[in-house]
């Protein structure tokens, strides 16, 4: 047993630092601004990007969750009617909850793919893989 230990002692020793780390992800917030009866999310492209998404996909979503059309243009997202820059940022972090944070180690380090018609979450850091309902 003692070898085990040794082991184990030595391979916590090994392990490089970034292992330890507690780096806090941080979600930009929603920067919008109102146009007639259009919402625009300026930040969108930020979001997506710090999220580690397809800008489609993340805009589908919040689409569907907000009950709303709306379109990509450029950097922005465009949304039909007024919505509540809390509720956006609700659903943003509805949005990391579902399909970014690992649910087995709560990192941010995932990734998407579909296979045989199933959406899969894959997490880089710990290696967990989780269909998501979509």
């Amino acid at each position: 047993m003692d070898d085990y230990d040794e082991m184990l002692d030595d391979a916590h020793e090994n392990m490089p630092e970034e292992v330890f780390e507690e780096a806090r992800f941080e979600i930009p917030e929603a920067e919008t601004r109102k146009e007639g009866n259009k919402t625009i999310l300026t930040n969108f492209a930020d979001i997506a990007e710090t999220l580690n998404r397809d800008h489609d996909h993340l805009s589908k979503f919040l689409q569907g969750q907000l009950g709303t059309a709306g379109h990509i243009d450029g950097k922005q997202l465009v949304l039909q009617g007024k919505s509540r820059r809390g509720l956006i940022n609700a659903k943003i972090e509805q949005y990391t909850d579902t399909y970014v944070i690992c649910d087995e180690c709560g990192r941010p380090d995932t990734s998407l793919r579909k296979e045989k018609g199933v959406t899969i979450m894959k997490c880089e850091a710990c290696g967990a893989r989780d269909s998501l309902d979509e």
